[in-house]
Protein backbone atom coordinates (compact mmCIF):
# COMPACT_ATOMS: atom_id res chain seq x y z
CA UNK A 1 0.00 0.00 0.00
CA UNK A 2 2.68 2.62 1.19
CA UNK A 3 4.51 1.41 -1.96
CA UNK A 4 1.80 2.20 -4.29
CA UNK A 5 1.11 5.65 -2.57
CA UNK A 6 5.11 6.71 -2.81
CA UNK A 7 5.26 5.25 -6.81
CA UNK A 8 1.80 7.67 -7.10
CA UNK A 9 3.84 10.36 -5.64
CA UNK A 10 6.90 10.08 -7.75
CA UNK A 11 5.51 8.90 -11.03
CA UNK A 12 2.85 11.66 -11.04
CA UNK A 13 5.48 14.79 -10.95
CA UNK A 14 7.32 13.30 -13.71
CA UNK A 15 4.55 13.02 -15.44
CA UNK A 16 3.46 16.40 -15.38
CA UNK A 17 7.12 17.38 -16.33
CA UNK A 18 6.66 15.39 -19.11
CA UNK A 19 3.67 17.21 -20.24
CA UNK A 20 5.05 20.54 -19.71
CA UNK A 21 8.19 19.70 -21.71
CA UNK A 22 6.35 18.80 -24.46
CA UNK A 23 4.73 22.32 -24.54
CA UNK A 24 7.13 24.53 -23.59
CA UNK A 25 8.07 26.59 -26.65
CA UNK A 26 5.32 25.40 -28.97
CA UNK A 27 2.03 27.04 -26.96
CA UNK A 28 2.22 30.16 -25.58
CA UNK A 29 3.38 30.27 -21.79
CA UNK A 30 0.29 31.91 -20.59
CA UNK A 31 -1.44 29.04 -22.09
CA UNK A 32 1.01 25.82 -20.35
CA UNK A 33 0.02 25.91 -16.70
CA UNK A 34 -3.82 25.97 -17.58
CA UNK A 35 -3.37 22.60 -19.91
CA UNK A 36 -0.64 20.56 -17.31
CA UNK A 37 -3.23 21.04 -14.84
CA UNK A 38 -6.10 19.95 -16.78
CA UNK A 39 -4.32 17.33 -17.94
CA UNK A 40 -3.51 15.92 -14.20
CA UNK A 41 -7.30 16.33 -13.49
CA UNK A 42 -7.70 13.72 -16.70
CA UNK A 43 -5.16 11.67 -15.55
CA UNK A 44 -7.09 11.53 -12.04
CA UNK A 45 -10.35 10.72 -13.42
CA UNK A 46 -8.73 7.95 -15.35
CA UNK A 47 -9.26 9.71 -18.95
CA UNK A 48 -7.38 10.00 -21.75
CA UNK A 49 -4.67 12.80 -21.62
CA UNK A 50 -2.85 12.60 -24.77
CA UNK A 51 -5.99 14.28 -27.33
CA UNK A 52 -5.64 17.46 -24.65
CA UNK A 53 -1.81 17.67 -25.38
CA UNK A 54 -2.42 17.07 -28.98
CA UNK A 55 -4.91 19.64 -28.72
CA UNK A 56 -2.52 22.41 -27.21
CA UNK A 57 -0.10 21.53 -29.74
CA UNK A 58 -2.56 21.81 -32.62
CA UNK A 59 -3.51 25.10 -31.04
CA UNK A 60 -0.12 26.38 -30.62
CA UNK A 61 0.63 25.71 -33.88
CA UNK A 62 -1.95 27.54 -35.21
CA UNK A 63 -0.76 30.88 -33.08
CA UNK A 64 -4.12 30.42 -31.16
CA UNK A 65 -4.10 33.08 -28.30
CA UNK A 66 -3.56 31.36 -24.61
CA UNK A 67 -7.18 32.06 -23.41
CA UNK A 68 -8.63 30.14 -26.92
CA UNK A 69 -6.25 27.30 -26.36
CA UNK A 70 -7.35 26.70 -22.76
CA UNK A 71 -10.92 27.00 -23.35
CA UNK A 72 -10.88 24.80 -26.03
CA UNK A 73 -8.63 22.12 -23.43
CA UNK A 74 -11.26 22.43 -21.04
CA UNK A 75 -14.34 21.95 -23.48
CA UNK A 76 -12.39 18.58 -24.29
CA UNK A 77 -12.00 17.63 -20.96
CA UNK A 78 -15.51 17.70 -20.77
CA UNK A 79 -16.42 15.97 -23.47
CA UNK A 80 -14.62 13.20 -22.76
CA UNK A 81 -16.62 12.66 -19.69
CA UNK A 82 -19.19 12.48 -21.67
CA UNK A 83 -17.95 10.25 -23.87
CA UNK A 84 -16.99 8.16 -20.79
CA UNK A 85 -20.48 8.21 -19.48
CA UNK A 86 -21.70 7.34 -22.86
CA UNK A 87 -19.77 4.05 -22.91
CA UNK A 88 -21.67 3.63 -18.89
CA UNK A 89 -25.00 4.21 -20.54
CA UNK A 90 -24.52 1.54 -23.27
CA UNK A 91 -23.58 -1.26 -21.32
CA UNK A 92 -19.76 -1.11 -20.73
CA UNK A 93 -18.56 -2.31 -17.45
CA UNK A 94 -15.91 0.43 -15.64
CA UNK A 95 -13.46 1.47 -16.41
CA UNK A 96 -13.70 2.10 -19.18
CA UNK A 97 -10.79 1.92 -21.32
CA UNK A 98 -8.65 5.51 -22.89
CA UNK A 99 -8.75 3.92 -26.10
CA UNK A 100 -12.66 3.13 -26.13
CA UNK A 101 -13.41 6.81 -24.38
CA UNK A 102 -11.05 8.25 -27.49
CA UNK A 103 -13.13 6.23 -29.91
CA UNK A 104 -16.18 7.16 -28.59
CA UNK A 105 -14.84 11.21 -28.65
CA UNK A 106 -14.17 10.90 -31.88
CA UNK A 107 -17.56 9.62 -33.35
CA UNK A 108 -19.07 12.45 -31.41
CA UNK A 109 -16.96 14.98 -32.87
CA UNK A 110 -17.19 13.51 -36.67
CA UNK A 111 -21.09 14.12 -35.86
CA UNK A 112 -22.60 10.97 -35.43
CA UNK A 113 -25.76 11.45 -32.64
CA UNK A 114 -25.15 10.17 -28.99
CA UNK A 115 -28.13 7.72 -29.45
CA UNK A 116 -26.56 6.05 -32.73
CA UNK A 117 -23.45 5.82 -31.37
CA UNK A 118 -25.23 3.68 -27.63
CA UNK A 119 -26.60 1.73 -30.14
CA UNK A 120 -23.77 0.81 -31.88
CA UNK A 121 -21.81 0.35 -28.25
CA UNK A 122 -24.62 -1.72 -27.30
CA UNK A 123 -24.46 -3.87 -30.12
CA UNK A 124 -20.80 -4.48 -30.01
CA UNK A 125 -20.32 -5.38 -26.33
CA UNK A 126 -17.42 -5.92 -24.79
CA UNK A 127 -15.07 -5.78 -28.06
CA UNK A 128 -13.67 -2.33 -30.23
CA UNK A 129 -15.77 -0.11 -32.19
CA UNK A 130 -13.38 1.84 -33.51
CA UNK A 131 -13.71 0.76 -37.15
CA UNK A 132 -17.64 0.69 -36.98
CA UNK A 133 -17.90 3.35 -36.01
CA UNK A 134 -15.63 5.21 -38.38
CA UNK A 135 -17.87 3.28 -40.95
CA UNK A 136 -21.21 4.82 -39.68
CA UNK A 137 -19.14 8.33 -39.11
CA UNK A 138 -18.42 7.62 -43.07
CA UNK A 139 -21.85 6.96 -44.49
CA UNK A 140 -23.16 10.01 -42.12
CA UNK A 141 -21.13 12.34 -43.88
CA UNK A 142 -22.48 11.41 -47.29
CA UNK A 143 -25.75 12.36 -45.87
CA UNK A 144 -26.96 8.56 -45.20
CA UNK A 145 -29.24 8.74 -42.06
CA UNK A 146 -27.08 7.97 -39.46
CA UNK A 147 -29.57 5.62 -37.68
CA UNK A 148 -29.58 3.78 -40.89
CA UNK A 149 -25.96 3.57 -41.39
CA UNK A 150 -25.24 2.45 -37.95
CA UNK A 151 -28.01 -0.41 -38.64
CA UNK A 152 -26.17 -1.58 -41.81
CA UNK A 153 -23.22 -1.97 -39.70
CA UNK A 154 -24.58 -3.53 -37.03
CA UNK A 155 -26.15 -6.24 -39.14
CA UNK A 156 -22.78 -6.63 -41.10
CA UNK A 157 -21.00 -6.89 -37.42
CA UNK A 158 -23.80 -9.91 -36.77
CA UNK A 159 -23.00 -11.41 -40.15
CA UNK A 160 -18.91 -11.69 -38.80
CA UNK A 161 -17.39 -8.75 -40.20
CA UNK A 162 -14.68 -6.91 -37.94
CA UNK A 163 -12.45 -4.85 -38.39
CA UNK A 164 -11.39 -3.18 -42.03
CA UNK A 165 -14.52 -5.69 -43.31
CA UNK A 166 -17.25 -3.01 -41.91
CA UNK A 167 -15.02 -0.37 -43.68
CA UNK A 168 -15.35 -2.07 -46.69
CA UNK A 169 -19.01 -2.25 -46.38
CA UNK A 170 -18.97 1.31 -45.91
CA UNK A 171 -16.83 1.66 -48.93
CA UNK A 172 -18.44 0.06 -51.27
CA UNK A 173 -21.62 1.97 -50.41
CA UNK A 174 -20.57 5.19 -50.90
CA UNK A 175 -18.45 3.67 -54.35
CA UNK A 176 -22.66 2.60 -55.32
CA UNK A 177 -23.49 6.48 -54.98
CA UNK A 178 -20.78 7.49 -56.60
CA UNK A 179 -21.60 5.26 -59.95
CA UNK A 180 -25.11 7.22 -60.06
CA UNK A 181 -27.51 4.85 -57.56
CA UNK A 182 -29.82 6.49 -54.95
CA UNK A 183 -28.67 6.81 -51.36
CA UNK A 184 -31.51 3.89 -50.96
CA UNK A 185 -30.07 1.76 -53.88
CA UNK A 186 -26.62 2.22 -52.96
CA UNK A 187 -27.29 0.52 -49.79
CA UNK A 188 -29.16 -1.85 -51.15
CA UNK A 189 -26.69 -3.25 -53.73
CA UNK A 190 -23.59 -2.76 -51.38
CA UNK A 191 -24.84 -3.97 -47.80
CA UNK A 192 -23.77 -7.43 -47.08
CA UNK A 193 -27.66 -9.06 -47.26
CA UNK A 194 -28.96 -6.27 -50.34
CA UNK A 195 -25.40 -7.15 -52.60
CA UNK A 196 -25.61 -11.17 -51.93
CA UNK A 197 -29.42 -10.98 -53.01
CA UNK A 198 -28.79 -8.25 -56.27
CA UNK A 199 -26.03 -10.78 -57.28
CA UNK A 200 -28.08 -13.78 -57.54
CA UNK A 201 -30.64 -11.25 -59.47
CA UNK A 202 -27.62 -9.86 -62.06
CA UNK A 203 -26.43 -13.35 -62.20
CA UNK A 204 -29.86 -14.83 -63.71
CA UNK A 205 -30.23 -11.29 -66.31
CA UNK A 206 -26.82 -11.93 -66.96
CA UNK A 207 -27.22 -15.83 -67.66
CA UNK A 208 -30.47 -15.21 -69.45
CA UNK A 209 -28.34 -12.37 -71.62
CA UNK A 210 -26.01 -15.04 -72.47
CA UNK A 211 -28.17 -17.47 -73.58
CA UNK A 212 -30.72 -15.69 -75.90
CA UNK A 213 -27.16 -13.78 -77.79
CA UNK A 214 -26.00 -17.21 -78.42
CA UNK A 215 -29.36 -19.25 -79.55
CA UNK A 216 -28.92 -20.49 -82.92
CA UNK A 217 -31.48 -19.00 -85.34
CA UNK A 218 -34.01 -21.36 -86.59
CA UNK A 219 -35.22 -21.10 -90.15
CA UNK A 220 -33.81 -18.85 -93.38
CA UNK A 221 -36.38 -15.97 -92.92
CA UNK A 222 -35.13 -16.08 -88.50
CA UNK A 223 -33.66 -12.56 -87.37
CA UNK A 224 -29.91 -12.36 -87.36
CA UNK A 225 -28.68 -12.56 -83.43
CA UNK A 226 -25.31 -11.40 -82.47
CA UNK A 227 -23.33 -14.08 -81.18
CA UNK A 228 -21.30 -13.48 -77.93
CA UNK A 229 -17.29 -14.97 -78.61
CA UNK A 230 -15.48 -17.03 -75.99
CA UNK A 231 -13.67 -13.60 -74.86
CA UNK A 232 -16.68 -11.59 -74.54
CA UNK A 233 -18.34 -14.42 -72.67
CA UNK A 234 -15.50 -14.51 -70.21
CA UNK A 235 -15.58 -10.76 -69.54
CA UNK A 236 -19.48 -11.22 -68.67
CA UNK A 237 -18.36 -13.81 -66.08
CA UNK A 238 -15.44 -11.95 -64.29
CA UNK A 239 -18.58 -9.22 -64.22
CA UNK A 240 -20.63 -11.52 -62.30
CA UNK A 241 -20.62 -10.36 -58.27
CA UNK A 242 -18.90 -12.89 -55.97
CA UNK A 243 -21.96 -14.82 -54.74
CA UNK A 244 -24.61 -16.45 -56.99
CA UNK A 245 -26.83 -17.36 -54.20
CA UNK A 246 -27.65 -15.07 -50.77
CA UNK A 247 -28.70 -18.18 -48.88
CA UNK A 248 -25.79 -20.59 -49.80
CA UNK A 249 -22.05 -19.45 -49.62
CA UNK A 250 -20.59 -21.97 -50.55
CA UNK A 251 -21.49 -20.68 -54.19
CA UNK A 252 -18.60 -18.04 -53.86
CA UNK A 253 -15.99 -19.95 -54.47
CA UNK A 254 -16.94 -20.82 -57.84
CA UNK A 255 -17.99 -17.30 -59.23
CA UNK A 256 -14.62 -16.75 -60.73
CA UNK A 257 -14.39 -13.01 -60.02
CA UNK A 258 -11.19 -11.10 -60.64
CA UNK A 259 -11.07 -8.18 -57.97
CA UNK A 260 -8.85 -5.71 -58.19
CA UNK A 261 -6.86 -4.87 -54.80
CA UNK A 262 -8.59 -2.42 -52.45
CA UNK A 263 -11.94 -2.99 -54.45
CA UNK A 264 -14.30 -4.78 -52.11
CA UNK A 265 -18.23 -4.79 -52.19
CA UNK A 266 -20.21 -5.63 -48.77
CA UNK A 267 -20.91 -8.89 -50.45
CA UNK A 268 -17.52 -9.93 -51.38
CA UNK A 269 -16.70 -8.48 -47.86
CA UNK A 270 -18.66 -11.31 -46.44
CA UNK A 271 -18.12 -13.98 -48.78
CA UNK A 272 -14.08 -13.20 -47.33
CA UNK A 273 -15.58 -14.01 -43.77
CA UNK A 274 -15.92 -17.38 -43.84
CA UNK A 275 -19.27 -19.42 -44.72
CA UNK A 276 -19.70 -19.00 -40.78
CA UNK A 277 -20.26 -15.33 -41.16
CA UNK A 278 -23.75 -15.56 -43.01
CA UNK A 279 -26.98 -14.55 -40.83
Amino acid sequence: MRLGLLLTLVVSPLAGQSVRSRLEARVPTAAVPTVDSLVQVAAREGLPTEPLVQKALEGGAKHVPAARIGAAAQEMLEQLRDARALLVRAGDAPPATAAEVTTIYAALKRGVPAPVVERVVAAMPQEPRGSALHAVADLAAHRFDPDSSAGLIIDAARQGLRGERLLDVSTAVLHELQRGHSHAEAVAVASPRGGAAAAAVTLRYTLKLLSFATAPCRGRDAPVRPRVSTVKRAKVARAIPLEEHAHDSSHAHHAGVARRPGDRRGAAALADAGPDAGG
